[in-house]
């Protein structure tokens, strides 16, 4: 088969892959922001509940990233996939907050919208890739 009909071919399973990474980070975001709310209602403080939260959202995306959108449950050990995660996710982190501090203090942009902006362009440009190329690596590379 040649080259761009495997392409044309896969399209469609990375646009679906890709739709249930999107699918899994909002399951995740709203575990994590639930969590968080119920316990700083509850009493709990603050910084406790937003790591909590944040703890509980990274489990669920994970957990939902490994066993649905890239059905990596036989493919590397937990350990691993866990490690990988836990890096990127810290990448991920420093780049959302270096991002927002140069959109909010850099081009005076409101601190929700700068934030939500950066947060988007490093989730769709730094964890996705990740997730489908070092995290959860297909067996075989198609792209």
């Amino acid at each position: 088969m040649a080259d761009a009909q495997i392409r044309q071919r896969a399209a469609p399973i990375e646009i679906a892959r890709f739709v249930k990474g999107q699918v899994s980070s909002a399951i995740a975001t709203a575990i994590d922001w639930g969590l968080m709310t119920s316990l700083i209602f509850g009493g709990v403080y603050y910084v406790i509940a937003a790591a909590s939260g944040a703890v509980a959202g990274a489990i669920t995306d994970f957990s939902v990233k490994k066993w649905w959108v890239f059905d990596a449950a036989r493919r590397q050990s937990l350990q691993k996939q866990a490690a990988k995660y836990a890096l990127v996710s810290a990448t991920a982190a420093l780049l959302t907050a270096a991002l927002s501090y140069g959109l909010v203090d850099g081009l005076h942009i409101h601190k929700n919208i700068g934030v939500i902006i950066a947060s988007s362009i490093v989730g769709f440009g730094w964890n996705y890739p990740m997730h489908r190329l070092y995290v959860f690596p297909s067996e075989k590379k198609r792209w």
